[in-house]
């Protein structure tokens, strides 16, 4: 795994800790009045651009194949949300007290844990910009600001260092929508969605291990939160904690970089549903996938979906990914197996409509994460 970084991957080392009070009224904010900082990053360079060829020799399946088929299946299953239940993501995630590193965000969390802010945010009667910045544990500051007026919402960080990560950089969304089905008694279902345009430019640095990642770029996306809806304490009803919540990410461009290694992800489309009574994570789409490490890009689709059960489980259990290049009349395939390994299975196919492959080869996770 230390050898790729994976555009998705690099995004599951945003460690935001402990942010459960941004909506709220944290140190130093106040209402509109309050200065909103600013914080930027130097804009990444894009990796090579030019179609991969998918080689279709015969013999074992070349590593090339091989490396360019799992970084592109693992751009896609970075992307999932990391929480144990779709319940998990509304406060942040917190550092224990043992020393250990805490668990990191993926995107879908990242975005998931904004919408929460936007579907639980109360609006200022006044349409005031409602500025709030509060300390972050190690240092630096973290300020949320909403301004209702131009349907926004800004989250910056100031070198805020939490659990170790230091954070600096700004997260973002426009066009806000928020629409809701609520129902009428206790137990009764509910639907909650909300809309936006969604941009980040994040830069998060560690000392173990050692990193340095940006990430940059814009998308649209969409949250749908349900559940039931449970008694009030003034007598009424309002809704209870989510049981599921799907997520759909689509864009142009978003890019990623970790020392010298650059990924971009474009024309993208992706979901993520977290079903907590399915007890799983599904991730369904598609998207130009580009990077230093595969040397040019590639075009992916996913399907079938790829399946985690139980929800943050480290690999998935079925799934896969068809490979194209316009470079190559081939394709490469990549499918999720239990038989003859617990891994995947890389399939070459000389033309993109043939039915049957050239070469294959099974890898354990192991091997795959290595590549």
């Amino acid at each position: 795994m230390t050898k790729r970084t994976w555009l998705f991957r690099f995004l599951t080392t945003l460690l935001i800790f402990g942010l459960a009070a941004c909506g709220g009224s944290g140190g130093g904010g106040g209402g509109g009045g309050a200065s909103i900082p600013t914080a930027t990053n130097s804009a990444i360079t894009p990796p090579p651009t030019t179609p991969v060829a998918i080689t279709t020799a015969g013999g074992v399946t070349s590593t090339t194949d091989q490396s360019i088929a799992v970084n592109a299946f693992q751009s896609s299953s970075g992307a999932l949300s990391n929480a144990t239940t779709a319940t998990g993501l509304v406060g942040g995630v917190q550092a224990d007290n043992s020393g250990a590193q805490a668990k990191p965000d993926t995107l879908a969390a990242i975005v998931r844990r904004h919408a929460e802010r936007l579907k639980d945010h109360q609006s200022s009667v006044t349409s005031a910009v409602q500025v709030a910045t509060q300390p972050c544990s190690g240092g630096g500051t973290l300020t949320v600001a909403f301004d209702d007026a131009n349907l926004s919402a800004t989250e910056v960080f100031v070198n805020c260092n939490e659990g170790g990560a230091v954070l600096h950089g700004t997260i973002s969304s426009s066009n806000v929508g928020v629409s809701q089905s609520l129902g009428p008694t206790p137990g009764s279902p509910y639907t909650i969605t909300v809309t936006a345009t969604f941009s980040i430019d994040l830069s998060v640095a560690t000392a173990a291990p050692a990193s340095s990642v940006v990430t940059q770029g814009s998308f649209t996306f969409t949250a749908g939160f349900s559940g039931n809806m449970q008694a009030a304490a003034n007598g009424g009803v309002q809704p209870g904690v989510p049981n599921r919540v799907q997520i759909s990410m689509g864009g142009a461009s978003l890019l990623s970089s970790n020392g010298t290694a650059r990924e971009l992800l474009s024309n993208f489309s992706i979901t993520v549903d977290d079903n907590d009574a399915l007890g799983r994570t599904t991730i369904s789409g598609g998207y130009t996938y580009a990077s230093t490490i595969i040397g040019g890009a590639v075009t992916v689709n996913i399907s079938p979906a790829i399946v985690y059960q139980p929800q943050g489980a480290s690999h998935p259990i079925s799934g896969a990914v068809t490979i194209t290049s316009p470079g190559s009349p081939g394709k490469i395939v990549l499918t999720v197996i239990s038989i003859p390994v617990v891994g995947v299975r890389v399939d070459v196919f000389a033309n993109a409509a043939d039915a049957s492959p050239i070469d294959t080869a099974a890898l354990t996770w192991l091997q795959a994460d290595a590549l």
